[in-house]
């Protein structure tokens, strides 16, 4: 084992420099600490014989500080490669971490955790490293499956599922390295399906979750317990495959979960998908060659190791736990050899473990994704970055590795009913991965992201909005350019086409983050047409042209006060000063046009910016509140802002969403003017649902943060109020909107033709599955005054999958 530049605390010659306890790189400092680790400094001119203040103590904790550094690092780069000096490797590392355990043993144990966490491929090195560890010391040995086992605990205790299958993997490969006992791994095995192992086969959220972690870790024990505890196996799949069998019968809910909609109605719950490796693996001796397996090369020490007992685990009821989680069945985007089904799943699974616990820095996950490869046994897959030539690489032949974490990466940002990080953290993976190797990140990228447009038709309209935006931030970060060329065709498709629809959508989205000359100048001419004729702007209503002399004397008069910093009294002064000298007019005609005037004119206030507009709505909410006093003023209110934002979607977007803030309207206000009949035949459009979803998704948090409130205060009587009226708001809004959903698509009025009812099916179950939650809490007003006699078959067919989603 090269101990010279592991101990120099170096990580390789190619890249250089320090590194901190996790193996992460330190900026140059010239003290060679931490920011908040200055250097003793003395007193004006020196103090006490020029010896700065604490510097005799620096020496000893310096030395202390360097070898725990140095154990770290040995620990993080150990098994960086799976090359023939890997058994020497763990073999003296080992032994050092034998001698200097004693002494450091809380940076060992917290190392090597963060480790088995934090670097989920590298896990039959660790799992190995503590079979080596127990096998020298078993005090050791019990130390390490101790801090595991709490941290699995941990884990399920909070809901922390992607850490808890990390844990779970760790621990089925150290019954090989007979660390821990095969009836402990059984026991815990027993805890996970304990839920469905009656025969319950009800599809709950957490009866799929448990099944899914006892199966993913069944791939890693399958080998041990299939050598020790045979028939524990075979009692343990037979239990998983009754569970999968009878709980993936219903195609509607799977329907509603599905990415490509030409594809099998599967959904995206990976149990089926994991069946089916499992069954594929234990055919094959339960031999997994994807990766290398290091505890082969120490089966002599590992006989004569002392096996622990894990203690029992509990799975607890605790509200404030995350979402449950089933995994996915991983989206096949380029062409893969069926041979390697199993080494594709393990890899796909490996690579999206680490873009999940290295969801918060984004650099080294995309760094680690692409060293992973070399963890995999010879000929397992194709690099690009390695090879010496891309034309000898062809994916229909072989398992290609940048391949296979683009399709995770698109896997997880389209996965339904939600992706599990937020969608700027893909957009800002891919850009790092692209700019760690710009010219074949690129190339796969742009590849993965053609193969999914040209189905588009196929696709779920959530996953083409966020597919959209994902695109559009990751062109815009290098230089907004892209070969529009590939798509110049849409150009000539229909208006409401999916693929012409994606493409100009995608381009007012880069529209936000440029400007339109720019975007112009890069596009071919075949596709300006998808652009809009002039920059976004307002459309005010009131221009001199366009109104006759009477009405031209109001809106001057209001912009004047307006202009000089007037206030709502000055405002509502001049409109009724101007407009009861109209005699001719009665007086519910006198309100619409005062309403109509003073809302126009501030929005052109506010028009130059987004504080212009935050400043204009907050000075004269006074007077839009006098004018939205009934639930058709304040559809007025907000029909006048779609007018005046009608060539400005983003700020249509925003002004909408600060009017709520302000209750100058109010959620079923925006339900009402969405649905409107004005709109049959523009549902393709994306501004129109990010309102919808804006809206409805205010109302919840509000909802949320005020039942928080009610926890910590249940004795408050104003909370509990206002938590009522929330409450009230959000189902209203919930049935309002189912009912508008089913109205639209039960009537050939409410869309224009096939394609225009797609989109809007599409969103209808979007809204479906995305608040499943609500959905639920309102299903006996839903079954009465929505999904009656008169829905349409296909809708109440939404209806019943939804239900069948599991909670």
């Amino acid at each position: 084992m090269d101990f010279a530049g592991r101990l120099g605390g170096r990580r390789g010659a190619s890249r250089g420099g320090n590194v901190d306890e996790f193996g992460r790189e330190r900026r140059d400092r010239p003290h060679g600490r931490k920011p908040y680790e200055r250097p003793a400094r003395g007193g004006r001119g020196g103090a006490r014989g020029g010896m700065g203040f604490g510097a005799r103590a620096s020496g000893p904790v310096d030395e202390t500080k360097g070898i725990e550094s140095r154990l770290s690092s040995l620990i993080i780069k150990v098994g960086d490669s799976n090359s023939a000096a890997l058994q020497n490797n763990l073999d003296a590392l080992s032994v050092v971490l034998e001698k200097d355990y004693t002494k450091h043993e809380i940076t060992v144990l917290q190392t090597f955790r963060q480790c088995v966490l934090e670097l989920p491929w590298k896990v039959t090195v660790y799992a190995t490293l503590a079979g080596l560890l127990n096998a020298k010391n078993s005090g050791t040995g019990e130390k390490v499956v101790s801090m595991m086992h709490a941290v699995l605990a941990r884990a399920l205790d909070s809901g922390d599922w992607g850490s808890a299958k990390v844990v779970l993997r760790f621990f089925a490969l150290l019954v090989g390295t007979r660390t821990i006992s095969p009836e402990s791994m059984v026991g815990v095995l027993d805890t996970l399906l304990g839920p469905v192992g009656d025969g319950d086969c009800a599809a709950t959220a957490a009866g799929r979750c448990f099944v899914y972690l006892a199966m993913s870790t069944l791939l890693w024990a399958g080998r041990s317990l299939k050598e020790l505890a045979p028939e524990a196996l075979e009692q343990r799949l037979g239990v998983v495959r009754r569970y999968v069998e009878r709980s993936s019968d219903d195609a509607q809910s799977s329907a509603l979960t599905t990415v490509f909609h030409d594809a099998p109605a599967r959904g995206t719950d990976a149990l089926v998908y994991l069946l089916d490796v499992l069954r594929a693996v234990a055919e094959g001796g339960w031999k997994i060659d994807a990766v290398c397996a290091p505890q082969d090369m120490f089966a002599d020490e590992f006989s004569q190791a002392t096996v622990h007992s894990l203690p029992p685990l509990e799975l607890k009821e605790q509200a404030a736990r995350r979402p449950f989680t089933a995994g996915v069945e991983f989206l096949q985007l380029v062409p893969s050899p069926s041979e390697y089904a199993v080494r594709r799943y393990v890899l796909l699974d490996f690579i999206c473990d680490t873009i999940t616990q290295l969801e918060g820095n984004r650099k080294d996950c995309a760094r680690y994704l692409l060293q992973m490869h070399a963890m995999c046994n010879e000929d397992v897959c194709s690099v690009m970055t390695t090879a010496q030539s891309l034309e000898d690489i062809d994916p229909e032949t072989s398992l290609v590795f940048e391949y296979m974490v683009g399709e995770v990466l698109f896997t997880q940002m389209l996965q339904l009913p939600s992706s599990p990080q937020r969608m700027m953290y893909y957009a800002s993976l891919a850009i790092e991965l692209r700019k760690a190797e710009p010219q074949i990140l690129a190339t796969v990228l742009e590849t993965l992201v053609d193969n999914v447009v040209a189905r588009v038709p196929s696709v779920d309209v959530e996953c083409i909005t966020r597919l959209s935006s994902w695109l559009a931030i990751y062109i815009s970060n290098f230089g907004f350019q892209w070969d529009w060329t590939r798509w110049e065709s849409a150009a000539s498709d229909a208006l409401t086409a999916p693929r012409r629809v994606f493409v100009q959508e995608t381009l007012l989205k880069l529209l936000r983050l440029s400007y339109l000359d720019r975007l112009r100048t890069m596009l071919p001419d075949s596709c300006l047409s998808l652009l809009p004729e002039k920059p976004p702007a307002h459309n005010f209503k009131f221009t001199v042209a366009a109104m006759d002399e009477r009405t031209r004397e109001v809106s001057v008069a209001m912009g004047r006060c307006l202009k000089n910093k007037g206030t709502s009294d000055q405002a509502l002064a001049i409109l009724q000063e101007h407009y009861a000298q109209w005699s001719d007019i009665d007086d519910a005609t006198r309100q619409t046009l005062a309403r109509e005037m003073l809302v126009e004119h501030v929005l052109l206030l506010g028009s130059k910016t987004l504080s212009h507009m935050l400043n204009a709505i907050e000075k004269f909410t006074p007077a839009l509140l006098r004018f939205a006093d009934s639930p058709e003023a304040k559809l007025a209110v907000a029909r006048t802002v779609e007018d005046f934002w009608i060539r400005h979607p983003q700020f249509f977007v925003i002004t909408v969403d600060k009017l709520i803030d302000y209750r100058i309207i109010d959620p079923i206000t925006v339900v009402e003017m969405l649905f409107d009949d004005e709109h049959v035949g523009q549902w393709c459009k994306f501004h129109l649902w990010e309102i919808l979803r804006n809206t409805i998704n205010k109302v919840n948090l509000r909802v949320a943060q005020l039942q928080a409130r009610m926890a910590e205060d249940p004795n408050s009587e104003g909370i509990e109020a206002t938590l009522a009226q929330m409450t009230q708001e959000q189902n209203d809004s919930v049935v309002a909107t189912a009912r508008h959903f089913v109205r639209l698509l039960s009537s050939q009025s409410g869309t224009t033709d096939d394609v225009d009812r797609a989109w809007l099916m599409g969103r209808f179950k979007e809204f479906m599955r995305t608040y499943r939650a609500q959905i639920m809490a309102n299903l006996p007003s839903l079954e009465s005054l929505v999904f009656n006699e008169a829905a349409s078959q296909d809708t109440c067919q939404v209806f019943v999958g939804t239900r069948s989603l599991p909670a």
